[in-house]
């Protein structure tokens, strides 16, 4: 499973998160302690998150090549992504698509460094 991050998004990602952390691809299916409680909806919504390098963080306990580092992300969330996947910036949105189509046409940058995760 790969994602590749244009350099428009990779831009966005620098300048939205710092250096030394960690990336998480987050499927919001309302598990652990990032996902928004009690959102009912059909759609299907993915969060980057950004936590310390030593945050404990179990429920993301897969990685995700990319060629801007590796990523984590729920293991069991794999069926809702691709094996191929491309997150880019356009029109002031981050957008997640692969193969099959977008797969996520506005996803949320959430900066958690500094928090006790």
């Amino acid at each position: 499973m790969k994602l590749t991050i244009t350099d428009a998004a990779v831009k966005q990602l620098k300048k939205n998160f710092p250096v030394n952390s960690r990336l998480l691809l987050s499927f919001d299916d309302g598990v652990g302690p990032f996902s928004k409680v009690g959102v009912c909806s059909l759609d299907t919504s993915y969060d980057i998150i950004a936590v310390d390098k030593d945050a404990q963080t179990p429920d993301y306990d897969t990685s995700l090549d990319s060629n801007f580092g590796d990523w984590y992300f729920k293991g069991y969330s794999k069926i809702y992504l691709d094996q191929d996947m491309k997150l880019d910036y356009k029109n002031n949105q981050i957008i997640l698509s692969s193969e099959s189509g977008i797969m996520d046409s506005n996803i949320e940058l959430k900066d958690l460094t500094k928090q006790n995760v």
